[in-house]
């Protein structure tokens, strides 16, 4: 049973400050994330632990993570490997895909057909870009049926099932067959952490690079970025002396409510 988890390296935009909002915001495409560390989303890390779990219940079970980029996501590949995942495999590219849903669904969905994989399991949106289309196309492309809100993974004697939960309800799968899983995860799931030994040792561990060959879809291109003006109504208190303007704080907009 090989399960493969696709993920997408993310930079980590909880590292700028306001000033890199705001002079990105000058610009044209966005903030610069090319000096950002790579972090996985947080419905890939729920992804990840569903199929460490199902190791744990099934030792015939063979994890492999791919991811498309650059080497930025190194750290991540290695970060699973330390986790057990026994085949880690970065899809050689320079190309922006934040909004090339396509180009990356086939990239994946040509790497799957080469490899006998029985399950994949995507995140449902990436932080960045956020176009939620890569599952579905990656299902589309292989002809395999497509799962969503999936919060865990059971193999069985003769395939899968596939736990799927909503805000209203849940529902059991029996899968016999290959087929796309779509996490969506909203808290509910923590990646485990390697021990010390287990990092030392994927600190050298090999990652596979396949470079970019001939693909048949051609990537989008980002040529620009507007930001959305958000304009919130509020009203600003000044004028006076500190005293005066907490008096009118108190008068005009507290003192009503707090009754």
């Amino acid at each position: 049973m090989n399960i493969l988890l696709a993920f997408k390296a993310e930079p980590d935009l909880s590292m700028l400050a306001e000033t890199d909002w705001q002079v990105a915001g000058k610009g044209n495409k966005g903030p610069d994330a090319s000096l950002m560390r790579r972090v996985i989303g947080n419905d890939e890390l729920g992804a990840a632990e569903i199929m460490l779990r199902a190791r744990d219940r099934h030792p015939g079970v063979h994890l492999s993570a791919i991811t498309l980029g650059d080497e930025h996501a190194m750290p991540i590949l290695r970060h699973l490997k330390a986790l057990g995942f026994e085949r880690c495999v970065r899809l050689n590219s320079e190309t922006d895909t934040r909004f090339a849903p396509a180009f990356v669904a086939e990239r994946i969905s040509r790497y799957i057909r080469q490899n006998a994989i029985d399950l994949v399991l995507l995140g449902t949106q990436s932080c960045e870009g956020q176009n939620g289309q890569t599952g579905w196309m990656v299902a589309e492309m292989l002809n395999w049926p497509c799962l969503t809100q999936v919060t865990e993974v059971m193999p069985g004697a003769s395939g899968f099932d596939v736990l799927c939960e909503s805000l209203r309800h849940r529902q059991r799968w029996q899968l016999q067959h290959p087929a796309v899983l779509m996490v969506q995860n909203r808290g509910q799931m923590a990646l485990r952490v390697p021990g010390l030994r287990a990092r030392m040792s994927a600190s050298h561990a090999e990652i596979e690079c396949i470079e970019e060959g001939a693909s048949g879809v051609l990537p989008s291109h980002c040529l620009a970025l507007q930001r959305q003006p958000i304009h919130r109504a509020g009203v600003i208190i000044q004028g006076g002396s500190v005293q005066d303007n907490v008096q009118q704080l108190w008068q005009d907009y507290l003192a009503e409510r707090m009754k």
